[in-house]
């Protein structure tokens, strides 16, 4: 007989304690279809009965789950999952973003790979009703553009015409994500003379683009505008 092969292992195995496993379990059904945004989860005492655990770990279980925005509580008692949405999964990301001013340069040069790359498809894929409405919402921000809010929120209905225009479910959930983060930076910085004007230029830009049916021409409106967002947007932070 040969000796046993000797094998080595970068890592141990890691134990999951109960209420991560209870995190996995929720988690599981949600990504299954079985709870959806919206459903109402059982009072934690009937949760610990059915999963089979303590009540203490189906709190730790919550709280995690609060903490990741999947689950959120309502007053008076009570716990739901939440709408899934990018303003409800990303809270912990923005926390970390605002705690860290060294990651808005990570933010916007990784806004900047995106958004380039969806208008370099967008460019090719996008159709003629979709530019229709395009131009539509940059009249409507030439309108908006002493006031910051409505402003906002036209601009993200633009990018989102964008995104879809891409063709690619993945690229416009990121692009959509990474807007999300962003948004709290940018709710200061829109408040700053002149960069509403600017933005409005850049997008005027971008959609001319989309308009010759010029990828290259689109990505780099896109990545252009990305850049004065990251600078107008340190501005304020200094």
């Amino acid at each position: 007989m040969t000796d046993p092969v000797k094998i080595e292992f970068d890592a141990p195995i890691q134990r999951e304690s109960v209420a991560e496993m209870v995190v996995r379990r929720i988690l599981d059904m949600v990504k299954a279809g079985v709870l959806k945004a919206g459903d109402t989860l059982p009072p934690e005492r009937d949760l610990a009965l059915s999963l089979n655990v303590s009540r203490p770990s189906v709190r730790e279980a919550m709280r995690g789950l609060a903490v990741l925005g999947v689950v959120k509580t309502r007053q008076g008692g009570g716990a739901y999952i939440s709408d899934l949405g990018p303003d409800a999964l990303l809270g912990p990301i923005q926390f970390y973003l605002s705690l860290e001013g060294m990651n808005i340069r990570e933010l916007y040069d990784a806004r900047s790979l995106i958004e380039s790359d969806v208008a370099r498809r967008a460019a090719v894929a996008i159709t003629d009703d979709e530019l229709l409405q395009l131009e539509a919402l940059l009249q409507t921000q030439h309108h908006t553009i002493g006031d910051p809010i409505a402003f906002r929120k036209s601009d993200f209905e633009f990018h989102e015409l964008i995104w879809i225009g891409c063709r690619n479910a993945f690229l416009k959930r990121i692009g959509e994500s990474l807007n999300v983060i962003g948004l709290e930076f940018r709710k200061r910085a829109s408040e700053r003379p002149g960069v509403l004007e600017q933005s409005l230029r850049d997008h005027r830009s971008l959609l001319d683009a989309l308009k010759a049916r010029d990828p290259a021409a689109a990505a780099a409106a896109a990545e252009a505008h990305m850049q004065n967002v990251y600078q107008s947007t340190i501005a304020q932070e200094g």
